[in-house]
């Protein structure tokens, strides 16, 4: 029966209904063989303003193929029904047999002992991948459409900094502080404090892929914050806050990338901090640096598919670049300069007292509605206290700003 809808459809298609056959279906759609060869002829006239029965004969006899019988059949058949009536019968007959070839490449691989979370995550590619029409109107908006739409600002999950589903890279050198900065940000986030103002905030649901500090060293910087925090939060509050156990993780293995996200899915967390970027892959020299920073892109952007949370990836500064005098970019694959919805480093300066880290833009920022501080200084409340625009300019402008 299935045969039969797209002789019906390829029939409509040569006699006026090209375009909506066509909208609905692709050459892919139809069978293997004459079906699919005389489909590819349609479609080819269809979209160079010739098609007509004489013409797709003439094809079809310069081509060779499919088989002048068939066409001629097809050609005078005379169908009754309506064209997307059978072109959904066509669709929907496609859509099976392309999941079924999908599923079973999958079980093939599963039960010939190929790794299971490699076939698993394989087969789920093939079926996202599947070919849909190339000229439908469905994947367009109109002008109507866009003007139409009612656009809500996501919440904040870091206040004025950072909201649900954004993406920030913060680099900075080793020893400089930013693990630190980072946990107290977040932890602060956990227990529904903002660590830069001591004000109360909606707390919100962290998790930390900590592959660089083991339990000891989270818990040296988590005794800087935690006792402050829980002074000024809600007595006997419990923060939703985890650092998962797992240290050792190569995202550019199927297998670990698959466990990674559904772990990460089954906490759900508001905000999620992964890093040091370098130790989440197994990138062996440069040649696979864009290979390892794209494992890294394709599971952040997987999990906030998925849960629509905020991601914090820390990561090395580089040597410098052109242009880049404080030498702030990502070190190692340039794919990171154009991800991120904020890119900010950690430099470290040389102050009389104290601690001082300017936190310098590598990138320019995709809202312009936050308040990033100019600077962090080891002075205050908590380990890191904000500098802004105008403590450094009366304080640090003249000595700094060269």
């Amino acid at each position: 029966m299935s045969e039969e809808h797209e002789d019906a459809v390829l029939y409509h298609a040569m006699w006026g209904h090209a375009q909506e056959a066509f909208a609905m279906l692709t050459v892919d759609d139809f069978s293997p063989g004459d079906r699919r060869e005389l489909a590819a002829i349609v479609e080819r006239g269809y979209l160079d303003g010739q098609l007509n029965p004489a013409w797709v004969k003439d094809e079809a006899i310069r081509l060779g193929r499919p088989a002048m019988n068939y066409v001629v059949g097809v050609t005078t058949a005379g169908f009754t029904g309506g064209v997307g009536y059978y072109a959904g019968k066509v669709r929907e007959h496609s859509i099976r047999r392309y999941a079924h070839a999908a599923l079973t490449r999958g079980l093939q691989k599963v039960t010939s002992g190929y790794d299971t979370y490699a076939a698993i995550d394989e087969t789920m590619n093939e079926l996202h991948a599947m070919p849909s029409p190339a000229t439908s109107d469905d994947d367009t908006w109109t002008l109507d459409d866009i003007m139409g739409l009612q656009v809500s600002e996501s919440a904040y999950t870091l206040p004025d900094l950072l909201r649900r589903n954004e993406r920030l890279v913060l680099t900075g050198s080793e020893g400089g502080g930013k693990s630190v900065f980072i946990y107290q940000m977040l932890t602060g986030a956990a227990f529904g404090v903002d660590t830069f103002t001591q004000e109360r905030c909606e707390p919100q649901r962290v998790l930390f892929l900590d592959v660089e500090n083991n339990a000891f060293q989270a818990k040296a910087n988590l005794d800087k914050i935690v006792p402050t925090l829980t002074e000024i939060a809600e007595p006997g509050f419990k923060p939703e806050w985890r650092s998962m156990k797992r240290r050792v993780v190569n995202l550019m293995a199927t297998s670990d990338k698959a466990d990674v996200i559904r772990r990460i899915t089954h906490y759900s967390p508001d905000i999620l901090y992964m890093g040091t970027a370098y130790k989440l892959t197994d990138a062996g020299d440069d040649a696979q640096a864009h290979r390892a920073v794209r494992a890294i892109q394709s599971t952040v952007d997987r999990i906030r598919e998925e849960l629509d949370c905020t991601v914090i990836v820390e990561h090395h500064a580089g040597h410098g670049f052109n242009n880049d005098r404080n030498a702030m970019r990502p070190e190692g694959s340039s794919y990171w300069l154009r991800w991120p919805d904020f890119g900010y480093g950690m430099q470290k300066l040389n102050a009389e007292s104290g601690r001082l880290m300017r936190l310098v833009p590598w990138r320019g920022d995709r809202a312009t509605d936050r308040k990033f501080p100019v600077a962090m200084a080891s002075s205050g409340v908590f380990p890191w206290r904000p500098v802004h625009a105008d403590e450094w300019q009366a304080r640090f402008s003249q000595k700094y700003d060269k």
